[in-house]
């Protein structure tokens, strides 16, 4: 092909001579065209200078190559920059955090200047992480689209740990020491409150604190966030989530724990064990209990007259009736306000507590300060705590492992001709277990936990004469109350009493489940009870003492099945409809919600599902709430995906 002539342009309709050519030849035009349209063409006057328009072109053309290069090259240095960065922070902070674990053992262990020393160290670490984060590079970046979240949740995250080192730690640092077991002790037996007074005036600079780190972690959009991301962020933003509520609780209520411990002067309890071998609405038949004195943290075992006529003025029926409203009264058995061992059959443990409040002042004089309630559950909780105990006599040794089997199945089969006994030794072991727990010597957190455990289960009750005590209670959700609104809570639930007169139900177990219909606007509340009682061949105290009446096997369990309303709403039905016995349902009116109680009878090695629907007043959205009575194994708890739209929150 000959060179084109001057003046001579080469047309599309020219061959290239190769592929590469062609390529070559395309794009070229390509390019002159468009830098023809973002520089302009010909002379100022409008003319079509061609050999000019070419020679802008040819000088342009390298420059703009140069500006694309050079701004390519800039931003993977800034990229490759904060790649470095982000690398030098994560290092920084696994170091810091590696280090914060040895921290709590040191001191433990008493090197308090090991501890202080490693503490300084996760300082520097946290700070120059801090440092680095608030440069203008991490801020830049946090401003590019799909990218920015993830800095900033790493920014913000970074920010809250130096915050928590720099502030917290020297906080914890001085708390810390407190927590050693010693420290809690109490000659004679009881929990020291020096500790707990030496942190009170720490708590308010803690919580400040973490609110601080709070107001970092909430700028964190955690929708918009990688899952690695929000997986490597997650443990510090728990931490901060959970630990802010928790302090400020503390701060509040620490106060009024020392109140309740007698930091204020000698206080006086009731201290009731239900036993789950008899069901009652809030556990079991109250078969045992303690008078307890607490005097700055030191608690007594009454054992003087006036206790012991407290604990066996039920059963001998030598008292008085505390009876309730009508409208309560005629919902229950007519010995429920008699006898100490009914008083659990109400599913409002405050009913309870007034009862024993008044058993209280008939026997032993004066006011109660408060009412306690624990299960043997609980109490093999705190021995997994405190260790064996030791009963007097032939009690032998009860553990964390045997204490529930041994206190509702194995005394009374140790002691068949007389029941009597068997409680007699259920409340000497009671007795035995609470008496180690308050000798001290066990790791108070340990301890916090398993109650806490036990308190989800349902198995603790509380119930204070003071109201901000009371106050507290309710917030710990201890309370045992059947409200009749729902301010707060959308409660329901299902209560059990043992209507067999027996000991069958440390073979029961339950579960529970919570269905809606939004269109309807219903709830629908289920108990599920399974009888495993392994034969007839059981202490004759443990069969059903009715049963034979009644016309059913020794080893079928009966209820009274309480179910209601919600507050506000209209009891609309249940399954069964009626009991299977006409003359023991009963209906009425139970703190403002319309409820029933009819017997149903769970044959041994069978189960039997009994439900109740409620109408959902308008405006009720509080979260859910669900109320069971306990048994001797867990109560699972299932609430359809129904109530969601209903109740967007579940307790």
């Amino acid at each position: 092909m000959s060179r084109p002539l001057k003046g001579q342009t080469i047309t599309d309709s020219t061959p290239p001579r190769t592929r590469r050519e062609a390529r070559n030849f395309g794009t070229l035009s390509d390019l002159d065209r468009t830098l023809e349209l973002d520089f302009g063409s010909g002379d100022e006057n409008g003319g079509d200078d061609d050999g000019a328009r070419g020679s802008r072109r040819r000088r342009r053309w390298p420059w703009v190559v140069l500006i694309v290069f050079l701004l390519l090259v800039a931003a993977a240095a800034v990229a490759g920059l904060f790649a470095l960065q982000a690398l030098q922070v994560k290092d920084d902070l696994a170091a810091a955090k590696s280090r914060v674990a040895k921290i709590v053992p040191m001191v433990k262990d008493g090197d308090v200047e090991g501890a202080k020393r490693l503490s300084d160290e996760v300082l520097t670490l946290t700070a120059s992480a801090d440092e680095t984060v608030n440069g203008p590079l991490w801020a830049f970046a946090s401003q590019i689209p799909w990218v920015g979240a993830n800095v900033t949740a790493v920014s913000e995250t970074t920010q809250a740990t130096h915050i928590l080192v720099r502030d917290a730690m020297p906080l914890a640092l001085e708390l810390l020491p407190l927590a050693n077991v010693e420290n809690f002790k109490v000659e004679g037996g009881g929990i020291s409150l020096e500790p707990f007074r030496a942190a009170q005036p720490k708590l308010p600079a803690l919580r400040q604190v973490f609110d601080e780190a709070k107001s970092h972690v909430d700028r964190i959009q955690r929708d918009e966030i990688h899952p690695l991301v929000a997986e490597s962020i997650q443990q510090l933003v728990d931490i901060v989530d959970d630990a802010g509520p928790t302090i400020a609780f503390a701060e509040q209520n620490l106060p009024l724990v020392l109140s309740v411990l007698g930091g204020d002067g000698p206080r006086s309890y009731a201290l009731m064990f239900q036993n789950l071998a008899e069901t009652r609405s809030t556990g079991g038949n109250p078969a045992s209990g303690v008078a307890l004195l607490v005097d700055d943290g030191k608690v007594t075992l009454r054992e003087d007259p006036a206790a012991l006529r407290y604990l066996t003025a039920g059963p001998g029926g030598a008292y008085p009736q505390y009876l309730q409203p009508d409208e309560k009264s005629r919902l229950f058995e007519s010995d429920t306000w008699k006898y100490w061992q009914n008083y659990t059959r109400p599913p409002d443990f405050s009913d309870t507590a007034h009862m024993m409040a008044g058993l209280w002042g008939d026997t032993i004089g004066g006011s109660v300060d408060g009412v306690i309630s624990l299960d043997p559950v609980v109490l093999s909780y705190m021995l997994s705590v405190t260790g064996p105990v030791t009963v007097p006599g032939e009690g032998g040794e009860i553990t964390a492992k045997n204490a529930v089997k041994l206190l509702l199945s194995d005394t009374y089969e140790r002691y068949r001709a007389d029941g009597s006994l068997a409680d007699a030794y259920f409340a000497k072991v009671s007795a035995a277990v609470f008496s180690k727990v308050m000798s001290g010597g066990w790791d108070p957190l340990k301890m916090i936990e398993q109650l806490q455990k036990a308190a989800d289960e349902q198995r603790v009750y509380a119930w204070f004469a003071n109201e901000n005590e009371q106050a507290m209670a309710v917030e710990l959700g201890i309370d045992g109350v059947v409200p009749a609104d729902s301010e707060t809570v959308t409660q329901t639930g299902i209560y059990l009493n043992d209507a067999a007169y027996s000991k069958l139900e440390y073979y029961l177990s339950t579960s529970m489940k919570v269905t809606c219909s939004a269109e309807k606007r219903t709830m629908t509340t289920s108990v599920t009870m399974s009888n495993a009682v392994p034969g007839s061949d059981l202490s004759g105290y443990v069969l059903g003492a009715r049963n034979y009446r009644w016309d059913y096997p020794p080893t079928t369990m009966l209820f009274d099945v309480i179910g209601m309303s919600l507050p506000g709403g209209e009891l609309l039905g249940s399954s069964p409809s009626a009991g299977e016995r006409s003359d023991k349902d009963r209906t009425g009116v139970y703190n403002g919600r319309q409820t029933k109680s009819m017997v149903v009878s769970v044959p041994m090695g069978e189960s039997k599902t009994v439900s109740f629907t409620s109408s959902i007043p308008d405006g009720t959205s509080a979260p859910l709430e669900v109320r069971f009575t306990p048994t001797v194994t867990e109560t699972p708890v299932t609430v359809d995906a129904s109530c969601g739209e209903l109740f967007p929150e579940n307790r």
